[in-house]
Order: C-alpha cells, then sequence, then structure tokens
C-alpha cells in the first residue's frame, strides 16, 4: 500500500472545505446543530503487571480524597476530578476459568467475559468469549464519526494476541493495537486501514517527508481561511493552527506537541522507532497527541491508549541505570524488564522500583488529562466531556491476583462523574463497573459481559 497522501485528500479526510464558513475539522468551531452538546467520549488508558497496593490507593476522610498515594502523586493537579475504585475483582475468572495471570486479565478486563483456550496444545493461550466494552460503545457512540474506536499502543508486542489484545470485536475476535504513531496517523488522516503488523521502520521513514508536506499545505490553507471568518472565530483557527503545525513536529521530530513552545525549539531531531525500547516517552508522547487530536476533531468518540501487552516487559532505562538490568528471577523464568520486578514484588528493591514505575505512568495520564483540558469545547473543554479510565489487567503481579484491581475514573463533568472521591467495592464484579460506564455514556443496558456478575447492576455513588 502506498503510503503517499495528498493534501486533498487530507482535506477532504478531515472535512476542511477551503469555501466553508466553519471546519469540523477545528473542535472549537462547532460543526454540530446549533446549541448541541459536546459530544460523550471515552478514553481506555492501559497500563499492566498490577500495581502496588498500600503506594496506590490515596487517603481519604470518609469518601473525599484528602492525599494523594506516591503513584498518584503525580495526578495532583487533577485530584479534583478522579474517581478512585478500589476493591473490585475479575469474579468471571477467578470462579469460572481455568485460566489466571495476564492472559485472563487481558481477556476479560474489558469483556467481561470468561476466556478460551484456542488450542489444547497451548495451554496457555486463551482468547475472550465476547465483544469489548470500548467496541460496545464505539458501535453506539460513533455512528457519525469517521472510526467507530481508535486503539493506539505504546510497544504492544504482537506475538501473542492473547497477550496483547485489550479490544476484542466478538468472540475470539482480538483486535491489536497500532504501536506505530505514523500508520496511526495514516489511519486517522488518510482513511488507510487497520494495521496489525509491526511497522517497518523503512516505509515510515519514507511518509516522513509527505506528512510534512501535507500538514504545512493544511496550515497554508487554513490559514488562508482565517482571513475569511468573522473576527470571534479567526482566534479559534489560530489555536488550531498552533495543534496542527505542532502535530508536524512532533511526527518529524519525536516531540511531543502539548504547546505551542514545543515547536520552536524540538530537542529530538531524528525518527522515533516504535520497537525501540528507550524511544518509549517519545512514543507515549505522539501517541497521547494522536489520541487527542481523534477525539477533538471527532473523528471518534472511543479509544484505548495501551502501554505494552499484558506482562509487559519494558525496561524504564529513562529512570534511571538501575532499570536496565533485571532481578534475579531464575533461569527458567521468561519474565524480563517491569514483567521481571512485578515477579518479585515482595522485594523491597523490586518493590521501590515498581512504584516509581507505576507513578510514571501517572505522570503521562496527567499529561494526556492536560491536552485534553487545553481543547476548549462548548463553553468548557474536552476533558469534561470526556470520561478517562486507567486500568489494568491485574491487582498484584507477583501472584497474579485479579482480586483488588486498580481503576481510575477522571475528567466526565458533563456526565457527572461524582469525582474527588475514593470508593471501595470489597470483592464486587468488574462487571458492575463495566455496566456503569455503559449508563454513563447513556447506552442503556441491565448487563455487560457475562449476566451472572451483573446481577446487583451498576455500581452506586460514580455519577
Amino acid at each position: 500500500m502506498s503510503h503517499r497522501i495528498g493534501r486533498r485528500q487530507l482535506l477532504g479526510a478531515l472535512g476542511a472545505g477551503l469555501g466553508a464558513s466553519t471546519l469540523p475539522f477545528v473542535p472549537w468551531l462547532d460543526a454540530r446543530a446549533a446549541g448541541a452538546p459536546p459530544p460523550k467520549r471515552i478514553l481506555f488508558f492501559f497500563s499492566s503487571n498490577g500495581t502496588v497496593h498500600e503506594s496506590w490507593v490515596p487517603e481519604a476522610r470518609g469518601e473525599r480524597l484528602h492525599r494523594l498515594s506516591p503513584i498518584l502523586a503525580p495526578l495532583e493537579r487533577h485530584r479534583a476530578r478522579l474517581l478512585v475504585i478500589d476493591g473490585l475483582a475479575h469474579k468471571v475468572i477467578i470462579e469460572k476459568s481455568s485460566r489466571s495471570g495476564h492472559t485472563a486479565g487481558m481477556n476479560t478486563a474489558l469483556t467481561g467475559r470468561n476466556n478460551e483456550i484456542t488450542d489444547p496444545r497451548q495451554p496457555l493461550h486463551s482468547l475472550a468469549t465476547g465483544v469489548s466494552l470500548d467496541q460496545h460503545l464505539g458501535a453506539r457512540l460513533g455512528a457519525n464519526s469517521k472510526l467507530r474506536t481508535v486503539e493506539a499502543g505504546v510497544q504492544v508486542e504482537p506475538y501473542n494476541k492473547d497477550f496483547a489484545a485489550l479490544s476484542y470485536a466478538g468472540r475470539r475476535a482480538p483486535i491489536l493495537p497500532e504501536s506505530s504513531p505514523y500508520r496511526l496517523f495514516d489511519r486517522l488522516f488518510t482513511g488507510a486501514s487497520r494495521q496489525v503488523a509491526p511497522s517497518g521502520d523503512a516505509a515510515d521513514v519514507g511518509a516522513l517527508e509527505d506528512r510534512r508536506l501535507v500538514l504545512e499545505a493544511v496550515s497554508a490553507d487554513l490559514d488562508a481561511l482565517r482571513a475569511r471568518l468573522p473576527a470571534s472565530d479567526r482566534v479559534k483557527v489560530e489555536a488550531h493552527l498552533d495543534a496542527v503545525r505542532a502535530l508536524g513536529h512532533s511526527l518529524a521530530t519525536g516531540v511531543g506537541a502539548g504547546a505551542s513552545a514545543a515547536c520552536a525549539a524540538p530537542t529530538l531531531a531524528r525518527h522515533v522507532h516504535p520497537w525501540n525500547n528507550d524511544d518509549i516517552p517519545a512514543l507515549a508522547r505522539l501517541q497521547t497527541e494522536l489520541v487527542v487530536m481523534s477525539l477533538a476533531c471527532d473523528l471518534t468518540r472511543v479509544a484505548t491508549l495501551q502501554f505494552g501487552r499484558g506482562g509487559a516487559a519494558h525496561r524504564f532505562t529513562w529512570l534511571g541505570q538501575e532499570f536496565a538490568r533485571d532481578p534475579q528471577v531464575g533461569p527458567a523464568c521468561q519474565a524480563k524488564g517491569l514483567h521481571a520486578l512485578a515477579h518479585r514484588d515482595t522485594d523491597p528493591v523490586s518493590r521501590a522500583k515498581l512504584v516509581r514505575i507505576h507513578a510514571w505512568y501517572a505522570a503521562e495520564l496527567a499529561h494526556l488529562l492536560d491536552r485534553l483540558a487545553s481543547v476548549r469545547e462548548g463553553g468548557g473543554t474536552l476533558l469534561d466531556s470526556t470520561v478517562v479510565v486507567w486500568m489494568n489487567e491485574l491487582g498484584t503481579g507477583g501472584d497474579h491476583s485479579h482480586e483488588r484491581t486498580p481503576w481510575v475514573l477522571i475528567g466526565g463533568s458533563r456526565q457527572q462523574l461524582s469525582a474527588g472521591r475514593l470508593l471501595t467495592f470489597p470483592g464486587e464484579p468488574h462487571n458492575r463497573l463495566l455496566l456503569s460506564l455503559c449508563h454513563m455514556m447513556g447506552v442503556e443496558a441491565e448487563t455487560f459481559g457475562d449476566p451472572d456478575y451483573c446481577a446487583r447492576g451498576p455500581l452506586t455513588g460514580l455519577a
């Protein structure tokens, strides 16, 4: 497939006609019916290998958050928007599955369904038996969007779909996220089909100049159009021009585009390789920017941002050289990097490193929230209309537990998310949360996933 992108093709895909008085690509210029509220969106943010519970759960007075934990501390500026949910369990796996661990957690995290061994000769391999929540919501919320859902990954190794897939189109139908920001760009802005194979570095590099020229041309066209807009809309187009130019610099240099200042002095003048471990921070910022743009431009209303597969083995070398080597886990153990640390979560040194790693994820989440909050929309921000869900496939990594899995909901004031609180539901099935999210997004249902675990209905007090 050719990667060449035409300027008019991109403009057509974005719906940015030069003669229009409003631009659907510009989220601030509302092209929907006058007075219509912004659409509801939901974004799933995934990290793996469980957590260190005592360093994750915040201090609360009653239900009100009082002091954030070491892991959640990077989210302090968004504390009033946080709803921390403790105590939930993947009951369907605990009670019905012959499998446990990373694969089972991935299979059920968003499906609420049991898993199924795909090959009797490979009993460690299994797939989910139902649709995942993101796909279920995408089919109902995204009928008028270019894409029903967007699945972005940060080095999600595709070799085993049962470990890699968080999303499912249905029974035994996993959907792998796209780990190349360059290919994700193509899918979002040029109509390219979903890519599931590992990205080819040569193909990605060959397309960079085309993408840069296209984005420059789009900027020029928007700049020309600005002169023909009412004065009240010009400042909005100027803000959007900053975002388009920043995206161009991001894709060309690997620099995140959180603010227009990032365009002035990019610090990484090279192609970022989707599979280099040390490029993970840069990749995370690129994928974050693309996910935010996909929501802001209404290309989709449901997205996932997935950091690695279940049991991800990334080495967090950017946090210090002490993360470059694996702890002693024995010659037969296949765990590496983060995965190896999680296997040794009772060791004080490994446990301290795990806290630092999970806090890094929290900082990346905080950056994502900053970007959503920076997009003005309908008298509020993009974050106001987006529920962000931080989730994990396990409760703790050392024993592969599916008890007390960590969940954090953020944003969503337009969905009336009752934030700034810690809610505890000891031993309750996570299906009830999945059902609650359906209701929060305006999708009525009596159950989600296995109906045996929805008998008590949605969780109370979330909204």
